[in-house]
């Protein structure tokens, strides 16, 4: 047996412990003015005092029971372990364990890229029932295709965030919500999220767009023009300014992708340039809902949690992305419907009384439109046909001399001096 009072011993025993340490994911991490013992793998925190437990627990494991943990080996962990201050989330395609900071420290990576399973005894690798799966949810070849794309982009180059997302409508019970909770977050190691409000998504304390790989928008809508407004920032910038809790506002990386799935025909209100989005068709039962629920829980899910998964994920790698574009989608036939539903019929009389009407005052529509005579109303449908207020006669004198602090409304395109040289010309007008 050897000698516990050794120095040798000890120090070759307290270097296999570190190295322990190390090999499973424990790196010293700057807490509230402290030093404590961080483990990356499952988020455990320890500190000097309870580090002697561990310390015993791997002892015994090793036939080191003879040796008694002392106090100053602390300062010796400290210095051989790893020192990070934060958290960063840095998906790539070979993710770094460590992440280093303008500052010179270093932060952890939080990504993890997907392990594989050891399938099931008898399982078969044949991805018919993924196959079948695609062609329930996307039956139009353009439709599947893109989509595919968009996922297997996801996972053979999550580094690129795309500048377009999916928006997925169709029947109750479908699959919507199984391609979401049982493939694609499994997929991405569970660095996903469902939400089912814009609220949860853009409240002042948020981290899920920066700390996630895809959101899911569960059944939620909206007509507001100020969540519109929010959201197509939330899908196009590559970088959002968050304020986690406690912590003070800063800038980060976003990588979300964003699938919004919905039982409406049309979810939200679109502009007619819309190209945040890709919608394939409506989803439709094959048969009925009973048909597809008997096929996704006795055939694809069974599949799919015995080994299916990999053979889904290997799929999806296998895919050629060569033609992907990550920036640009053109706009679906679906999408162009709902681009057409998002104008009422009371709008586009509007936009057909404006065309002949390029500049007015408000109260002149209203004249004309019952329906906006709340001006909050009648502003927020000018605001989305791409029109401004402005004075024209409030420094230069109209024809007669005068200035006014009338407001009128312009295209976006007009200046003042513009409007003055339009309102010149119309025979009607009386200054």
């Amino acid at each position: 047996m050897p000698n516990p009072n050794n120095e040798k011993i000890k120090k070759q025993i307290l270097r296999a412990f570190i190295n322990y340490l190390k090999d499973h994911g424990w790196v010293l991490k700057a807490t509230n003015n402290l030093s404590v013992l961080f483990n990356i793998r499952d988020g455990v925190t320890l500190n000097d005092d309870s580090i002697s437990g561990l310390f015993y627990q791997w002892a015994n494991r090793n036939s080191h029971t003879e040796i008694e943990y002392e106090e100053e080996w602390w300062n010796t962990i400290r210095r051989r372990l790893p020192f990070v201050v934060s958290e960063e989330f840095r998906p790539a395609v070979d993710p770094e364990l460590f992440v280093p900071l303008s500052s010179g420290v270093l932060a952890i990576n939080t990504y993890k890229r997907y392990e594989k399973d050891e399938p099931a005894n008898g399982f078969n690798p044949d991805p018919a029932p993924w196959i079948e799966f695609i062609e329930r949810l996307f039956p139009q070849d353009t439709d599947r295709k893109i989509v595919c794309d968009w996922m297997a982009h996801m996972l053979q180059r999550p580094d690129q965030r795309p500048s377009w997302h999916l928006l997925f409508t169709g029947d109750t019970g479908t699959g919507k919500g199984v391609l979401f909770e049982h493939i694609l977050t499994p997929l991405l190691s569970w660095q996903t999220a469902s939400l089912d409000s814009f609220a949860k998504l853009t409240e002042k304390h948020s981290t899920t767009l920066t700390s996630n790989m895809l959101i899911h928008l569960d059944d939620v809508s909206t007509n507001s023009d100020s969540q519109m407004t929010r959201l197509k920032s939330i899908l196009s910038e590559e970088w959002q300014r968050i304020r986690p809790l406690y912590e003070p506002e800063r800038s980060a990386r976003v990588y979300a992708r964003i699938i919004l799935s919905s039982n409406q025909p049309r979810p939200l209100r679109l502009d007619e340039n819309e190209r945040r989005w890709y919608a394939p068709e409506f989803m439709t039962h094959k048969a009925d809902r009973q048909e597809t629920q008997q096929f996704i829980q006795n055939r694809l899910l069974p599949w799919v949690s015995s080994g299916g998964l990999d053979v889904i994920y290997e799929w999806l790698m296998a895919r050629d992305l060569c033609q992907f574009n990550h920036k640009y989608v053109p706009q679906s036939d679906c999408l162009r419907r709902m681009i057409s539903d998002s104008v009422s019929i009371l709008e586009m009389q509007v936009r057909e009384w404006v065309a002949d009407n390029p500049a007015f005052r408000l109260e002149t529509l209203q004249a004309q439109f019952s329906d906006l005579r709340n001006c909050q109303i009648a502003s927020s449908y000018l605001t989305a046909m791409k029109y401004r207020k402005c004075q024209p006669y409030q420094r230069n004198p109209d024809p007669t001399g005068k200035t006014s602090k009338q407001w009128w409304w312009i295209p976006d395109g007009w200046t003042p001096a513009s409007l003055r040289e339009h309102l010149a010309t119309v025979e009607e007008f009386t200054f």
